[in-house]
């Protein structure tokens, strides 16, 4: 039909809080405008929340939940979500299929194969090729990659450091394939990070006495590196003049581990399920409005040892908040080290206890790079800028195939 808007289909791992799902959504909210846009999605995990909130913002999107999508390597349950996708393709019928995540991008890009949809685009959000799996399995997921980058149209990484991993250091692919597309931040997904201290996070969480709130925002699970995170809580416990307070936003797998290293590290903590006065970490699971977290917090960190481009840094800069981030994966791009924040070598708790001591200790240093974070962050992370040039790059490969 003359004048209808190509059809894109979105293929997403999971509906629940976390960096993909935020860009993801806020991305195809914008890009309905242009195109056609159904976004399908798996079940989420059970230490995850779902982000339905999300699609608040853009009610007219169009989804359809994949029930039997889990975050699993089953040959036989990713069989069945195979079919469930080809039978969506069958229905919808996209012009371009734009998958993100490791599953998606498998499945998707193997479903759309099957069904001959003309464009296939995957983003690398982030990799598995280190530090999640063994090195036996690592090499079979890269040597996977470079497979499906054979019947892919065009990849997007999200960071210089990611495609330098992509085409240089694991050549998954050549260079001519892969686009580097910055995230974008969309503000309305930070409602609330004005509010300071009448955010309704700051009410349930805010220390009775003067405090410096320092928080992480992850999962915890093993490649987020909380040991590192407990090493650090520990050596600056000790070191610091001032009152600190650590805050983990987020769940995981391993939660009831890292909960076990503080108490034998005698470092008090509290949760949901176990009140403690005055603790010096406090487990707040998932927030939904990290806006108002964000309100709250003086310094972020980050512990991992893999990252694709940690929107939670983004974020975070965004709202005027300093950081201290292990240097790893796509994090080099997303902190001025030395004026935005500090970048510090992956498992080196001293550098990193150091690193984040000078601005535990130091108020003018703090306020000057959240300063600092905060305009580079303005700049950087424009979503206007992300969204015109996924635009632009559908469109160059709409027109490769004659789209009328």
């Amino acid at each position: 039909m003359i004048g209808a808007k190509p059809k894109v289909l979105i293929f997403l791992n999971r509906l629940v809080i976390g960096g993909p799902a935020i860009d993801v959504i806020s991305m195809a909210g914008f890009l309905q405008t242009d195109f056609d846009i159904l976004i399908i999605y798996g079940d989420k995990e059970p230490d995850e929340v779902d982000a339905n909130y999300l699609l608040n913002h853009y009610p007219s999107l169009k989804t359809i939940k994949i029930n039997t999508l889990k975050k699993s390597f089953n040959p036989i349950a990713n069989l069945k979500v195979i079919f469930n996708v080809v039978s969506i393709v069958k229905t919808f019928k996209p012009d371009l299929i734009h998958t993100h995540g490791a599953l998606p991008g498998v499945l998707g890009r193997l479903a759309a194969s099957y069904c001959r949809v003309p464009i296939k685009v995957h983003t690398f959000h982030g990799h598995f090729f280190h530090s999640y799996l063994n090195s036996f399995f690592s090499a079979g997921i890269i040597l996977l990659e470079k497979m499906l980058a054979s019947i892919t149209t065009s990849i997007i990484a999200t960071s210089k450091s990611q495609c330098d991993d992509l085409v240089k250091k694991y050549k998954v692919a050549p260079l001519s394939k892969v686009t580097t597309i910055q995230l974008g931040i969309d503000e309305s997904f930070l409602d609330g990070f004005k509010n300071g201290n009448t955010s309704l996070f700051s009410i349930r969480y805010k220390p009775k006495e003067e405090s410096i709130c320092v928080g992480i925002i992850a999962r915890i699970v093993k490649v987020k590196n909380f040991n590192l995170f407990v090493e650090v809580v520990d050596k600056l416990l000790k070191k610091t003049k001032n009152k600190v307070v650590f805050y983990v936003i987020g769940d995981g797998y391993l939660k009831q581990d890292i909960q076990k290293s503080l108490t034998e590290k005698s470092i008090s903590w509290s949760d949901e399920k176990h009140a403690t006065e005055n603790p010096s970490v406090i487990f707040t699971s998932w927030v939904s409005r990290i806006g108002e977290a964000l309100s709250m917090l003086d310094i972020v960190l980050l512990t991992s040892n893999n990252e694709g481009t940690g929107l939670s840094l983004a974020e975070s800069q965004y709202c005027g908040k300093p950081v201290v981030a292990t240097k790893v994966g796509g994090v080099a791009d997303t902190v001025l080290d030395g004026e935005t924040g500090f970048l510090v070598p992956p498992s080196d708790p001293d550098t990193f206890t150091e690193k984040l001591l000078l601005l535990t200790e130091n108020n003018k240093l703090r306020l000057q790079m959240g300063k600092a974070a905060e305009a580079f962050a303005h700049e950087k992370f424009s979503k206007k800028t992300e969204v015109e040039t996924v635009k632009a790059l559908y469109y160059e490969l709409l027109n490769q195939i004659n789209y009328n």
